[in-house]
């Protein structure tokens, strides 16, 4: 008897103990079950709160570029035509102001020509970047007393380019020789971008935008020239979700 009361009480208190923490365990999984829900429902409205402040795009264009002295737009040189695409991150400050910046893969460079024994010969020179600009940008809709659908931007801020490639073409008659001088140009490029815009909002939510920007390179980018910097007037074509 004693031995069966002794196991009888042992049953007893293991099945205690195991009620005990079988509540214990539903408390916290009811716990986690809310916290859970709480921090879904968080994500869910501060998602819905970034998606209304954030607007990203793609844009590309053509742009005229040439390279010339601090202060200068050009340096008697011909302007050359390049080419940028990238892509873009909106964010909204207020219904007239908001931040925006950009990942662009740009073309700069510059155009010359010379005489040698009666021949033509045209340099190319072409330095590829990705370049990053943060603009400060303003809406002016309201102001101008535009149709809801339209909207006037201008914007300005610094931009900082890496270098990707350099190469130098060089056509002398009807012979054309390419080198590399990424030995001789700078590793970075940074400047400010001036410009304006239009854009037109679509149904289905997103925008159609066009943008004449101006870029002002400050750094030098020529080791055997330092007074040379990046100028390039550019033309661009996006679309906004």
């Amino acid at each position: 008897m004693n031995y069966l009361q002794c196991a009888v009480g042992k049953w007893i208190n293991i099945s205690l103990i195991n009620n005990s923490l079988c509540k214990i365990l539903i408390k916290i999984k009811m716990k986690t079950k809310v916290i859970l829900f709480v921090t879904l429902i968080a994500v869910f409205f501060t998602c819905q709160n970034l998606q209304a402040q954030f607007k990203y795009g793609l844009h590309a264009g053509m742009s005229l570029e040439t390279q010339a002295e601090l202060g200068q737009l050009w340096n008697n040189q011909e302007i050359n035509p390049g080419f940028m695409v990238g892509g873009l991150l909106n964010y909204s400050l207020g219904q007239r102001l908001s931040l925006q910046t950009e990942l662009n893969y740009q073309e700069k460079g510059i155009k010359s020509k010379s005489t040698l024994e009666s021949a033509d010969i045209v340099t190319l020179r072409k330095f590829n970047y990705l370049s990053v600009p943060l603009l400060v940008k303003g809406t002016f809709n309201s102001i101008l007393g535009l149709p809801e659908k339209w909207n006037v931007t201008g914007f300005a801020g610094p931009y900082l380019g890496f270098l990707t490639s350099a190469k130098s073409n060089t056509k002398v008659g009807g012979n054309t020789t390419t080198t590399d001088i990424d030995s001789q140009a700078e590793k970075q490029d940074w400047g400010f971008t001036f410009g304006g815009g239009v854009s037109r909002k679509l149904n289905n939510g997103g925008a159609i935008i066009a943008e004449l920007r101006y870029d002002m390179g400050c750094n030098k980018i020529d080791k055997q020239s330092p007074d040379i910097r990046n100028k390039v007037i550019g033309l661009s074509i996006g679309y906004c979700f």
